[in-house]
């Protein structure tokens, strides 16, 4: 009878599944898959360059609402069809002030403003029209950046439609809460959870495994890839990586995880917002702050610039990572022995030192217990007075925002890169490193602003303004994309480039937006070895910070 019921239940499931099946608005031709958590109706669009069409389900839950500092969980299942047309809520983030600053950032990388909300944990998933649908795709997770303050999946630089038109790949574009929503150092929250924002970003990958062939894509395929706090990101996946392993190749993007150091006090700043928010005599803290809203908790963050660093849990953030890479071995493996293709910008610092208004505070911002005489010295090591344009290849610069920009850059980007694909190529994983060096009159956000900090990400995904773009502009597009798409469908014999340390591929050719809409360039040049210990000459400097930030 008990065998009976069963099949009884069963094919009362297959009924009611077929039914809901037939009640998808299949009259308009809309794209649907079925996911574990149920029916998912999403659109199809038309790429703009290339007139190609590709579907797009949009603001998909991988998670349901979480609980405030809680760990992600999988979403309930749905019983109607979910639509998936438009995009769901961004996490909720932090600008901080000062306002001219805030402003600025408000500008670049947070418009048209998303809806923000807790029950935020959702992705964007851009699936070419298949051409074979006997071969399953391989797929490409981005995670945005933003300092781990702020980012959402609803960001038109994030949309993933040309990338996954252009080259036949699945995007998957997530988002994850960040500030101290995602990262709160919470003495009241179970060590193992303090990085909720992190573990978003393992569930997340977990839901691509389970789901993403119901796209058409391969979960054996899956690529990460990041651009700052997303790098960032992606090397913490890389240097604590799940079991099992969710992906089998990386791409950072001006950004590394493995040389920070902890603070002293990881919960100094959780203890200062619940002071804020008059709940240090709770007798359950936790439960206080989560009844204050949410709003409440991100203006002050905002107004008084309050920092929310990750902490070292060992689940999320290895401790140790930089020994755990530097003793990978094939039988031992301790980090995700995957290829990895990382690199930076020319001028990464200049989105930084634009704001500086003294050379000797700014660096102190970066070095705080540095003397004068230090200083000095530093700044001597990047001299001003050169010619225009003139700081990669001969080491002068015109302006402070050119000076303090490459200190910056060299300091919190370039030469953690250089060591993260130097290290990791030492212990025999392939590693390959990109030096993007273009920049566009439609994408100059200041004057002199140069290759700065994420300018390259419209050239990967192919976001760039269509207005006023230059034909080098579009064909270096068409060509990294081409080439980071080719990464991910065979990373372990990709040959863009040799891998390794005596090569860097410098993508863009020195192009400048002063030089005007017909400037043009190589897409590629090849850096020897003596030329890219040329490239990282004032690396010496800050390797005694890096060993003794690292461990």
């Amino acid at each position: 009878m008990a065998r009976v019921a069963a099949l009884t239940v069963t094919l009362l499931s297959i009924v009611l599944f077929s039914l809901t099946i037939s009640a998808l608005p299949a009259s308009n031709g809309r794209p649907t898959v079925t996911i574990d958590s149920g029916v998912v109706v999403g659109i199809t669009k038309t790429e703009n360059s290339t007139g190609l069409d590709l579907n797009a389900f949009l603001g998909v839950p991988f998670a349901g609402q979480p609980a405030r500092w809680g760990p992600p969980k999988s979403p309930a299942p749905w019983t109607t069809p979910f639509d998936a047309s438009k995009y769901g809520p961004a996490c909720v983030q932090q600008f901080n002030y000062p306002e001219g600053r805030r402003n600025l950032i408000l500008q670049w990388f947070n418009t048209p403003a998303p809806q923000e909300s807790e029950d935020c944990l959702n992705a964007c998933v851009y699936v070419p029209i298949a051409k074979d649908n006997a071969k399953p795709k391989a797929v490409m997770v981005w995670f945005y950046g933003g300092g781990l303050l702020y980012g959402s999946n609803a960001l038109p630089h994030y949309d993933g439609s040309t990338l996954a038109a252009h080259e036949d790949v699945i995007v998957v574009v997530v988002n994850y809460r960040t500030n101290v929503f995602g990262f709160p150092g919470s003495p009241q929250v179970p060590l193992a959870q303090r990085n909720p924002g992190w573990l978003d970003q393992r569930l997340a990958l977990e839901w691509v495994q389970r789901n993403i062939a119901a796209f058409g894509g391969d979960p054996d395929k899956v690529t990460i890839f990041g651009e700052s706090a997303g790098a960032q990101s992606v090397d913490a996946l890389i240097t604590q990586p799940p079991n099992p392993l969710t992906f089998r190749a990386a791409i950072m993007e001006s950004g590394t995880g493995t040389y920070r150091n902890a603070p002293a006090n990881y919960s100094a700043s959780w203890v200062t917002l619940v002071a804020a928010m008059n709940c240090s005599s709770a007798t359950d803290i936790l439960a206080c702050m989560r009844a204050v809203p949410a709003t409440t908790i991100k203006t002050y963050n905002e107004l008084n610039r309050i920092t929310w660093p990750p902490v070292f849990d060992n689940v999320t953030s290895a401790y140790a990572a930089r020994s755990n890479r530097l003793s990978s071995t094939p039988q031992n493996p301790k980090i995700a022995r995957v290829p990895i293709l990382g690199g930076t910008n020319a001028d990464e610092g200049r989105l930084y030192s634009i704001s500086a208004n003294d050379s000797s505070s700014f660096i102190r911002g970066l070095f705080p217990t540095a003397t004068d005489q230090q200083i000095s010295d530093l700044l001597a090591a990047y001299p001003l007075d050169g010619p225009p344009g003139s700081g990669v290849y001969t080491g002068t610069f015109t302006s402070p925002l050119e000076q303090l920009g490459a200190l910056y850059g060299d300091f919190i980007f370039q030469c953690p890169a250089r060591l993260v694909h130097l290290e990791t190529s030492q212990v025999g994983i392939p590693s390959w490193r990109y030096y993007y060096n273009a920049s566009f009159p439609n994408t100059d956000i200041f004057s002199d602003a140069g290759v700065y900090h994420s300018s390259e990400i419209g050239i990967v995904l192919g976001t760039y303004p269509t207005a006023n773009a230059t034909v080098f502009q579009e064909a270096l597009s068409r060509y990294v994309q081409h080439i980071w798409a080719n990464f991910a469908k065979d990373p372990y014999n990709w040959n863009a480039w040799p891998k390794g340390p005596n090569a860097t591929g410098v993508l863009g050719g020195g192009v400048r937006a002063e030089d005007g809409p017909k400037a043009s360039g190589p897409y590629l040049t090849v850096l020897n070895r003596t030329q890219t210990d040329l490239l990282d000459r004032r690396c010496g400097l800050y390797q005694a910070i890096y060993d003794a930030l690292a461990h």
